[in-house]
């Protein structure tokens, strides 16, 4: 059932805490000093977009940001801006009211991955698995496990550090999102879910809470979700293998960038970049250039870590080459060349030894596959 929210209520000066007497913007500058250079890296604004739309794009959003402006926010910030936002949302806005509208909105308050994946994946398991995974690699500063036993999965959200508002703003937000998901695709009795939470005792909480129409019980330490584990074999009737494909290349990517060593990210994102920008393979001397180090010492930097410059060109390939191929709009011949490809047999080669098919195979197993469920 849908609900009309008032904009006034989410500019309300209750601030979705814990009983904690920090500010989300102290708790913001704190997780992104713990985090370092990784607060640097690019992020999709994702829900945050939905936040500021239903928000009506304050011009506090960007409060201590490097964004300049105003208006509806860019498709990608840095993490440390996107937590900085996320930090004066919690001090301007009802951050309860927020989830509360996640729990009621008609269609998922996900980024497009979390879409794609909710709405193409073959089953629930295989949907929520990637979702977590997405929301996981975007929230650095929390600690998120699905753990499976016989008869329960749990998807718990934990602080890794002593964390105020900003780790109940975004547990509360994120478990939301999860409880969204499960309840699209199940379609089973939601009183058979748990929600466990800190909350279930502070008045303010009391709505967004009802907001969940599930079992509700005390925690003292993490926020948890629970559901019977036979609801993740729930196929999905609108399982589309390329979107799908597409959903998990984008969230492997997402995830092989936010837990690399810094070194590495660097290394990856310039060879992304210059792949992007010139469409042909970067080559060793003009990334050592562009970072402004020896080609030997980066050789020895990335051996250290257990990696090497030629293989993160290839996974850079790899992964855009099934995003290319998703797009039936590109030609193939169009796809070799923005992978810098000089040929398609040599491109037809390459895709043969990273997914042990033809280019051309693939893109019509996917085009038969959604056909058959049009």
């Amino acid at each position: 059932m849908s609900v009309e929210f008032d904009r006034r209520q989410l500019n309300s000066t209750v601030r979705a805490t814990a009983g904690t007497a920090a500010s989300g913007r102290e708790d913001a500058q704190i997780a992104i000093s713990l985090l370092g250079t990784k607060a640097g890296l690019e992020i999709p604004t994702a829900t945050t977009l939905h936040f500021g739309q239903w928000l009506g794009w304050p011009d506090w959003m960007r409060d201590g940001t490097s964004l300049e402006g105003s208006g509806p926010l860019p498709r990608t910030v840095t993490l440390a801006d996107d937590l900085i936002i996320i930090g004066n949302i919690i001090d301007n806005a009802d951050g309860y009211a927020l989830a509360q509208r996640i729990l009621a909105a008609p269609r998922p308050i996900m980024g497009t991955t979390g879409v794609l994946s909710l709405l193409h994946a073959p089953d629930l398991g295989s949907a929520l698995r990637t979702i977590v995974r997405a929301i996981a690699a975007q929230n650095l500063f929390l600690t998120i496990e699905l753990e499976e036993t016989d008869s329960h999965i749990t998807i718990s959200m934990s602080p890794p550090w002593p964390m105020g508002p900003l780790f109940q703003f975004s547990s509360m937000t994120g478990l939301a999102l999860i409880y969204r998901a499960i309840e699209a695709l199940a379609c089973s009795d939601a009183g058979e879910m748990v929600l466990e939470t800190r909350l279930c005792e502070l008045p303010e909480a009391q709505a967004v809470l009802a907001g969940f129409q599930c079992q509700i019980r005390p925690s003292d330490g993490a926020e948890r979700l629970s559901f019977p584990a036979g609801w993740q074999a729930t196929a999905n009737p609108d399982y589309d293998p390329q979107l799908w494909a597409v959903a998990q290349t984008k969230t492997a990517a997402l995830q092989t960038l936010m837990g690399e060593p810094d070194d590495v990210a660097k290394v990856r994102i310039a060879i992304a970049d210059m792949l992007a920008r010139e469409h042909r393979v970067p080559r060793l001397k003009q990334i050592s250039l562009a970072l402004d180090i020896s080609s030997r010492t980066m050789v020895r930097l990335l051996a250290r870590h257990g990696t090497s410059f030629h293989g993160l060109v290839e996974q850079e390939r790899r992964a855009k080459a099934l995003l290319l191929i998703a797009d039936c709009s590109i030609s193939l011949a169009e796809t070799a060349r923005l992978l810098g490809f000089t040929d398609m047999s040599s491109f037809g080669r390459s895709f043969r030894n990273w997914f042990g098919e033809t280019p051309g195979n693939v893109r019509k197993s996917w085009q038969s596959g959604s056909a058959a469920r049009a």
